[in-house]
């Protein structure tokens, strides 16, 4: 993958490529702080098949952060794109490949994307590449002719839930043991600052009640409050929600939205992608998640509306589409074309 920077005499080319780590996850022991326990932690088993489990008190799959064993290079790379926001401490990148090694590429693995410019009259090697992100992949979409991969940064290993009881400690100490905590090597420069000592406790809840904002319709508030009636974890309530749906709305192939009030589109039962994104958006909503409709292109190009929920600070995909008098088999965190597209808002129509 390569882009070009001209100027009237000379040109420079930026070379990207993709490391992809395997990692001794066997052996890795994660640091344990004597004032810190688990709530909720962001790891869990390997999804090495590429989808969510239904462990509910964590995001179906593992951080890899083990010793490096083997590195393999890609430099196939269709388009490469990252970004950086200072503000919230996090970066993230997006790269497209023709395909990829499911051996080798599952939500979790460890990867480094790089980049540098070529100037005139010199020929890179992998080394002089520079590393722009490095993180897990956390999403894949598996496209017709290609594979769009999400990567995070390893600032994502600060998603996981702890609660900390600290005692008589200096405050660089502390946040020293809440940075290794989560995975990441502490680096803390007190210069000017005071560092005195102090006591820090925390507590912390991540689990959606599903005391949300109402539907507006009684009879998709109670769906939603059965659904979720003692699931744990906001993981598995969310699944809950989307086989809800899915079992009860059948996709049904017309243009456009034909029933704006979600109680008459819940007793209709036979909707579009857009009827249907407005009721499962509204039923996320009442179960206490984010939630936000797309448009896309879909597979077609012709349109398409999907939900986009957050849970536990990671975004997911879910959709009503179908052939026609079918229910919707999609898995929860698929849909029928990108996974992104215009935000619409809660409701569209």
């Amino acid at each position: 993958m390569c882009a070009v920077y001209s100027s009237p005499k000379n040109y420079s080319i930026v070379r990207a490529g993709l490391e992809v780590y395997k990692t001794d996850e066997e052996n890795f022991k994660p640091y344990i702080s004597a004032g810190a326990s688990n709530s909720s932690s962001s790891n869990s088993e390997t999804d090495s098949s590429d989808s969510s489990t239904d462990d509910t008190n964590s995001i179906g799959y593992t951080y890899h952060q083990g010793e490096i064993r083997e590195i393999y290079h890609y430099a196939n790379l269709y388009s490469a794109n990252y970004e950086s926001d200072y503000k919230e401490m996090n970066n993230s990148a997006t790269i497209t490949v023709p395909e990829v090694d499911k051996n080798r590429f599952y939500k979790g693995v460890r990867v480094s994307l790089k980049k540098e410019w070529e100037e005139p009259g010199k020929t890179l090697v992998w080394d002089d590449l520079k590393s722009v992100t490095t993180g897990f992949i956390t999403e894949q979409t598996f496209n017709e002719e290609t594979v769009e991969v999400k990567i995070d940064g390893l600032s994502k290993l600060l998603d996981q839930k702890y609660t900390f009881d600290f005692s008589n400690m200096k405050r660089s100490k502390i946040l020293e043991e809440i940075i290794k905590t989560a995975g990441l090597e502490a680096d803390i420069d007190v210069t000017g600052l005071d560092d005195d000592v102090t006591s820090f406790k925390s507590s912390s809840s991540d689990s959606s009640s599903g005391s949300g904002k109402s539907t507006g319709s009684a009879t998709i508030d109670e769906a939603v409050e059965n659904a979720i009636n003692g699931v744990s974890g906001d993981l598995a309530k969310a699944k809950a929600i989307d086989k809800a749906f899915k079992e009860h709305v059948i996709y049904s192939y017309y243009f456009d939205c034909k029933y704006p009030d979600l109680d008459k589109a819940w007793s209709v039962a036979h909707l579009n992608c857009a009827d249907g994104a407005n009721v499962l958006c509204a039923m996320f909503i009442k179960g206490g998640f984010d939630a936000v409709i797309h448009h896309t292109p879909g597979k077609d190009g012709n349109g398409h509306y999907i939900v986009r929920v957050k849970v536990k600070g990671k975004v997911y995909a879910t959709d009503n589409a179908a052939s026609d008098g079918q229910h919707t088999t999609r898995s929860f965190g698929e849909v029928w074309g990108p996974s992104s597209g215009t935000a619409k808002g809660t409701k569209i129509g």
